[in-house]
């Protein structure tokens, strides 16, 4: 019973109760491919498909792994109170890059996001702050570009940039 308390498996409880909940608004929309083309509905359908996924896999994870891994896994030597300290951060971080996606664009709202978000992951491993901010400008560059040319220039969409 205990690891059904555990915070990843409650994690992936909920991360599935809000993906559901996400889905059931694509029922009122067309289907991906109505008009021979990827229509408005197809990547959030791949989205929810891979969020479903993921949480099988984390609850999957966690019922088999033993409980001195988790313990060991838990901790970082260069972030103290990482258990609580990395979920804070990253709730924080998203929610700053919804709004300043809204304000800055997507091209500055999500370098920064993605260099944040990445130069904490990586200083978490490493504990150089020179190799993990390097590292994650060339993360943020890539995620950034990759990004727009996936929504531009595949499917056509319009990502606001900073426009005064």
């Amino acid at each position: 019973m205990t690891k059904l308390l555990r915070g990843q498996i409650l994690f992936a409880f909920g991360l599935a109760v809000l993906n559901t909940v996400y889905a059931s608004q694509l029922l009122g929309m067309d289907r991906p491919f109505v008009n021979g083309e990827p229509g408005p509905s197809f990547l959030p359908i791949i989205l929810c498909g891979f969020v479903y996924v993921a949480t099988f896999l984390i609850i999957l994870k966690e019922f088999n792994v033993q409980q001195d891994i988790i313990a060991a896994a838990e901790t970082s030597d260069n972030i103290p109170r990482i258990v609580i300290l990395g979920p804070v951060i990253a709730i924080g971080l998203t929610a700053l890059y919804i709004l300043a996606f809204i304000y800055t664009g997507y091209m500055t709202a999500t370098a920064g996001y993605t260099f944040l978000i990445a130069i904490y992951f990586n200083f978490e491993r490493n504990g150089k702050w020179g190799a993990s901010a390097l590292s994650s400008v060339i993360i943020a560059l890539f995620i950034t570009v990759a990004g727009w040319l996936f929504f531009v220039k595949l499917f056509g969409l319009y990502l606001p940039l900073w426009e005064f």
